[in-house]
């Protein structure tokens, strides 16, 4: 890992609400702890998963939600990263309001550590509100898109 990927990825860590980040791979091995909440390892594939230390997390403050009504399914992020709606500055975006999806289809990308991940929708609809802007730094769980299920 070369010194300018370490810093991005402190400024990323810094940004977000998470405590804790934790690297491993076959090379390096790094931990960051600000507080004790989250948990975010990238193995040696560069996958990022997260895990809640519940019992030692403080209850957040509850957010202004997303409408949350029947019929009504929120996309949430895999992982942490900055969000962006298309592939590439020039390209159409994956989706935009009133766009009718289906299930696994690519909805947006996250941006990690400069690896782009797809992120896919997990059911068939209509996107009604999209929930964040390009370049925002996304959290692990955020809600990215409301979606009318079966529209």
């Amino acid at each position: 890992m070369k010194l300018n990927e370490l810093k991005e990825l402190i400024e990323v860590l810094n940004r977000s609400s998470l405590d804790i980040l934790k690297v491993e791979n076959q090379d390096i091995k790094l931990y960051f702890q600000k507080h004790n909440a989250t948990n975010v390892t990238i193995d040696v594939n560069e996958q990022i998963t997260s895990t809640a230390e519940s019992a030692t997390a403080e209850p957040e403050p509850e957010k202004p939600a997303a409408k949350k009504e029947d019929g009504f399914h929120q996309i949430k992020s895999p992982m942490i990263g900055a969000f962006y709606s298309r592939s590439n500055p020039e390209a159409e975006s994956f989706v935009q309001v009133g766009s009718v999806i289906e299930k696994n289809q690519t909805v947006c990308v996250l941006e990690a550590m400069k690896l782009f991940n797809e992120v896919v929708s997990d059911v068939a609809g209509e996107i009604v509100e999209i929930l964040v802007e390009d370049g925002q730094i996304i959290e692990f769980g955020q809600p990215l898109f409301l979606v009318k299920v079966g529209g």
